[in-house]
């Protein structure tokens, strides 16, 4: 493996959960990862943390860590565009965002984000990267199937009401999508520089809008460059930032995303 990935990971009051072990680990095992941490306004010491954090690292994993904060919480999907606006050399950014030092100024091969629970591990990256060995994707999805020979351990609640929510947004795609909702994805900086060119329109459903916006500037047809790949272990972490109140506004978060692109 021998593409360049630098995987944005937006925090938001992570300090009780955050496993330096693991990220450290996952630093050590793929030299091919850059990790930028965003902190997206925490309320707690999530900043501090990730500043001990990158310091406490090795010399030859520090200049692969990267740390961004700022006071007003932005949203997932905020978080997401300022790091990989970050994270791409050429963009322009407020380096006076506390915690931002010097861009990275590697060339990534791809961008990507995942969710700081790691709830999705890196060592799922190699699988990922396994299916671009015959063909080149624009984006590489996470998808939690649940099958023989898997571990994926959602609650029966998130589970159907994932699949009633992926049948709503499969008919509005038009495509056959099994689980857009998944916190682990890779793509190219084309579809990166789709991600950062405006704000979202909803706060959870971002990843939906990142394929409308992939089909309406792309053409239908980038579905061929799109593949979803089953996860091979999934564990649904204690203290979620979407509540009931969240997934009620769903039905109406679908209509307004549906209304702005279609």
């Amino acid at each position: 493996m021998n593409q360049n990935c630098c995987i944005v990971v937006p925090c938001y009051n992570e300090s009780e959960r955050f496993q330096s072990v693991l990220f450290q680990e996952a630093l050590q095992l793929y030299p091919f990862l850059t990790i930028a941490f965003v902190n997206d306004g925490s309320k707690d010491n999530t900043h501090e943390i990730l500043i001990e954090f990158q310091h406490q690292l090795p010399e030859e994993l520090n200049n692969r860590c990267f740390v961004v904060s700022y006071a007003k919480n932005q949203g997932k999907a905020g978080a997401i565009q300022t790091g990989l606006t970050y994270s791409i050399p050429n963009k322009d950014i407020d380096l006076s965002l506390i915690g931002a030092g010097e861009k990275p100024q590697t060339k990534f091969a791809y961008f990507g984000f995942w969710d700081a629970d790691l709830a999705t591990s890196f060592h799922e990256l190699p699988w990922f990267f396994h299916f671009t060995e015959n063909q080149e994707y624009l984006m590489i999805m996470g998808s939690r199937i649940a099958r023989l020979g898997a571990e994926i351990n959602r609650t029966i609640f998130r589970h159907y009401s994932g699949r009633l929510f992926a049948t709503f947004i499969s008919q509005g795609l038009g495509w056959k999508v099994h689980d857009t909702q998944c916190g682990a994805k890779i793509f190219k900086e084309e579809i990166a520089e789709l991600i950062i060119e405006k704000p979202f329109v909803t706060a959870w459903l971002f990843d939906v809008e990142i394929l409308l916006r992939m089909r309406n500037k792309l053409g239908k047809q980038v579905k061929s460059t799109i593949i979803e790949v089953p996860l091979r272990a999934w564990v649904d972490v204690k203290g979620s930032k979407i509540g009931m109140k969240d997934f009620i506004k769903v039905p109406y978060q679908i209509w307004k995303v549906f209304r702005h692109y279609n």
